[in-house]
């Protein structure tokens, strides 16, 4: 019998999930890798006060990036979570290096699914925001030194979320106003729930987005970027992502890129593998940044 697959329209997106709480100011940060006139930069964002930290890298590898993380805490300390992007750019923290060092230091350290980095929006938007200030700028520490002392839409600057404090800039401010204080945090958190609202609703509406069901262990699914059919094995501990086997291999997806499918029929596996998961077949040997697959997994039924 033949199957017509129907993909989903590219005006369809899923709908903006509510951000996360922070609690306190530098315990979920973004990471991100910037490209700047031939150059890479490290880009990390505070998900609670959006103060940003940026390194230019010598080198694109792990040592490097480790290396100016581990400065950066020592000015910040060191978050319960880091969040980042799961690009080909990003081999440099999906390396055993890169997971020693979170253990290490205490933190989780959490990557996007595969081609769907929208899921890391805080991250995202703050590389748009930086990339756009320092081109207009030959110091490229100025524009961000700008930004840190701008105040956002609720009414505080970065830096006020962050260290409780105004930076002073080259724009006059009295002396009064560079003196430590402590956030109304009763105040802070009522204007982010109404600014996260009101940016859920007209993203929401602008883009046409609806929810999608949930799926199940064993549902078959057709992996709309690969072209090829699956099972799920399970859901991941990250929002809308899930481990899906088609043949031998295992692919990490957010649910855009999965449609459910009555009939299953295998594919042949693509000769690219570059975002398959190593895939085992012993819990005990799962990778330890992610939850163990099942031990014995049934062959796809053809």
């Amino acid at each position: 019998m033949n199957v017509i697959w129907a993909l989903p329209n590219s005006s369809q997106m899923l709908c903006v999930l509510a951000g996360n709480k922070q609690k306190r100011p530098w315990e979920d940060l973004g990471l991100d890798l910037l490209k700047y006139k031939n150059s890479w930069y490290l880009l990390i964002s505070d998900y609670y006060s959006r103060y940003p930290e940026i390194a230019r890298l010598e080198r694109l590898t792990s040592a490097e990036i480790i290396n100016h993380c581990k400065s950066i805490f020592s000015h910040h300390g060191i978050p319960d979570v880091v969040r980042s992007d799961n690009g080909s750019q990003f081999e440099p923290v999906k390396t055993v290096e890169f997971k020693d060092f979170a253990k290490s230091y205490g933190f989780t350290h959490v990557s996007s699914s595969h081609k769907f980095s929208q899921s890391n929006g805080l991250i995202e938007a703050t590389v748009k925001t930086v990339r756009a200030r320092i081109k207009k700028s030959r110091d490229p520490y100025f524009p961000l030194m700008a930004y840190r002392a701008t105040p956002l839409e609720n009414g505080f600057s970065p830096s006020e979320l962050l260290m409780g404090r105004r930076i002073n800039t080259t724009l006059p401010v009295a002396e009064t106003q560079l003196q430590p204080y402590s956030v109304n945090k009763k105040v802070l958190e009522a204007k982010e729930e109404r600014r996260m609202e009101g940016q859920k609703t007209k993203y929401d509406k602008h883009h046409g987005v609806r929810n999608f069901d949930e799926l199940g262990p064993g549902q078959n699914v057709w992996v709309t970027d690969r072209r090829v059919t699956g099972k799920v094995l399970q859901k991941t501990p990250y929002p809308r992502s899930y481990l899906v086997q088609s043949g031998r291999r295992v692919y990490r997806r957010n649910r855009k890129h999965l449609i459910p499918s009555p009939d299953f029929h295998p594919e042949p596996e693509p000769e690219d593998d570059s975002d398959v998961m190593g895939y085992q077949h012993s819990p005990g040997d799962a990778d330890p940044g992610y939850p163990p697959l099942m031990s014995s997994p049934q062959s796809p039924k053809t």
